[in-house]
């Protein structure tokens, strides 16, 4: 350094304080408060002399999920619970750790404090989560879809109980505000319940605010003839209650509960490539475990502990099947980016409908599902790989439609006006809000859709009226995308009253369109290994 000149001394130091501040805002990000128990931990897994822990200190990125199926392609793309050579992150220059965290109140606690920068959330825990985030100025988005649930969640049923009308008068019982009470609620709101005996039947049912097995323990004890459970819950209660049986589940309505990744809005803007890294990875590691289940399997039950200690291989193998890992393609249905109606949209504002009834969520914001999705890294990948258009995701047979036996039936207010099947702008609403968003939730049914009158007019003009309006939502329905091989028209013109047509009441009640779910063939899930052999989600 003698032999430089003054101004040259001068021009690398200033290089030198630019390089720091860039250095500092590229990796301020990592440099977090380490919770105890991970600095203990950290500290009892190094090797040599440990020195006393700084109060911050530099890490990879840190992801919390939960021991749940749905979630553990994350260890595929890490290659374990760190990044390891080879793996599809190592491959993306992507670091990153993985911690388990069960619970909902602590996994949102770590991300608004700063100890993890991704964390899972369940879209209908959203509407009540995000008072606590608000609470705290944290500005939350979800930026990737993981996994839609398929059948872990369902509600069991007496043998008495065959539909969900037969709840009237009868008890239920499940875990407070957690995915199975989001399935409760959406069965029997799609149902031919009233209003009135909807309240009856919510006010019958008994919660518990933290107990998974509580509405097992009713039911197997004959006290409740309906309990929404998760596995292994749904599985022990089949085999304790004689005549038993699974009413509805998330095979039925397979895009109803969805779990996603939570980040900070701040984080997301800073770390854009980190999200973008993230998404190949995933997916990357998607195609891997689905092209090899067993080699998926091994690591997941050599790595995570519960599925280490609790199942080993062969039932970690058979527990894949409970949640279906998605692709790009399913991201970019979740996130809208092929023009149709985003389904984050669809399942957040069906959660956020459910839980605005419940004083004990104390839901004092509402928040629109635009505001709370961030598409930049999916939309990234989407467009480096040309945009694909999403793959089909289901198969549909005709007949189902036509003459198959509703498990739900709603019955929907379509204003026609009079001897018209033209659908109206009022019209064209009521099926936006009352049936469009539910025959795209329960996607995995087919389903009839059914014109009625009440019986004044001539009937051969009532039956000919009726099926022209059932036809016309049918053709709506399906230029909104839905598939026509799922749905069919009928008109039952003054054939099928629920009420007398001697009052004005009675014949209102009876000019209705009845939207009927018809479960298809083979879509209820073979039996699958318990979830205390993994680990529940918490609500």
């Amino acid at each position: 350094m003698e032999k430089l000149t003054p101004v040259a001394k001068l021009l690398i130091a200033g290089i030198l304080v630019v390089c720091g501040v860039v250095g500092y805002h590229t990796h301020k990000h990592r440099f977090v408060p380490v919770a105890p128990e991970h600095a203990a931990a950290t500290a009892s897994s190094a090797p040599g002399p440990v020195a006393s822990a700084p109060s911050r200190a530099v890490r990879p990125f840190r992801i919390a999920v939960s021991q749940w199926p749905g979630h553990m392609p994350l260890l595929v793309a890490a290659g374990g619970l760190e990044t390891q050579p080879g793996s599809p992150a190592a491959r993306e220059g992507l670091k990153f750790e993985i911690v388990f965290i069960e619970d909902a109140p602590s996994k949102n606690k770590a991300l608004i404090e700063g100890e993890i920068d991704a964390v899972w959330q369940t879209v209908d825990e959203l509407p009540i989560s995000l008072g606590g985030y608000r609470k705290a100025g944290v500005d939350v988005k979800a930026f990737l879809q993981i996994d839609w649930s398929r059948g872990g969640d369902a509600c069991v049923a007496s043998r008495e109980l065959q539909k969900p009308e037969d709840l009237k008068g009868r008890a239920s019982a499940m875990l407070l505000f957690s995915p199975d009470h989001t399935v409760f609620e959406f069965m029997i709101s799609n149902s031919r319940l009233s209003p009135a005996e909807l309240a009856e039947v919510r006010k019958a049912a008994l919660f518990s605010p933290d107990d998974f097995t509580f509405g097992r323990k009713l039911f197997e004890e004959g006290k409740v003839d309906l309990a929404c459970l998760w596995e292994p819950d749904v599985t022990l209660a089949l085999q304790n209650r004689p005549g038993a049986h699974r009413l509805f589940s998330t095979a039925d309505a397979t895009e109803l509960v969805a779990d996603v990744l939570l980040a900070k809005k701040s984080f997301l803007d800073e770390h854009a490539d980190f999200a973008q890294k993230l998404a190949r990875a995933w997916f990357e590691a998607v195609k891997q475990a689905e092209e090899d289940r067993p080699r998926a399997a091994r690591l997941i039950s050599t790595v995570a502990s519960r599925f280490r200690d609790e199942l080993g291989y062969e039932k970690t193998l058979a527990a894949l099947g409970w949640a279906k890992w998605t692709t790009l393609s399913d991201n970019v249905r979740f996130f809208g980016l092929d023009g149709q109606s985003p389904a984050f949209d669809r399942v957040y504002n069906q959660a956020d409908g459910i839980w605005i009834n419940y004083p004990q969520a104390e839901i004092h914001d509402r928040f629109a599902p635009v505001t709370l999705r961030d598409d930049r890294a999916v939309r990234a990948v989407w467009e480096q790989r040309g945009r694909p258009a999403p793959e089909p995701s289901e198969v549909y047979e005709p007949r189902v439609a036509r003459v198959g036996a509703p498990l739900l039936t709603k019955p929907v207010s379509i204003g026609f006006p009079s001897g018209s099947a033209e659908l109206a702008a009022e019209a064209i609403a009521a099926v936006n809000t009352q049936v469009l968003p539910q025959i795209e939730i329960a996607r995995s049914m087919s389903v009839r859709i059914e014109g009625n009158t009440d019986s004044l007019g001539d009937r051969a003009a009532n039956q000919e009226l009726s099926e022209r309006r059932a036809r016309a939502i049918v053709d709506y329905l399906v230029q909104r995308g839905v598939p026509p091989q799922r749905l069919i028209a009928r008109g039952n013109g003054s054939a099928h009253p629920v009420a007398p047509n001697s009052t004005p009441e009675g014949r209102a009640q009876n000019r209705r369109t009845d939207i009927l779910f018809i479960r298809n063939p083979g879509r209820l899930p073979e039996r699958r290994p318990k979830r205390s052999e993994t680990a529940a989600r918490a609500p």
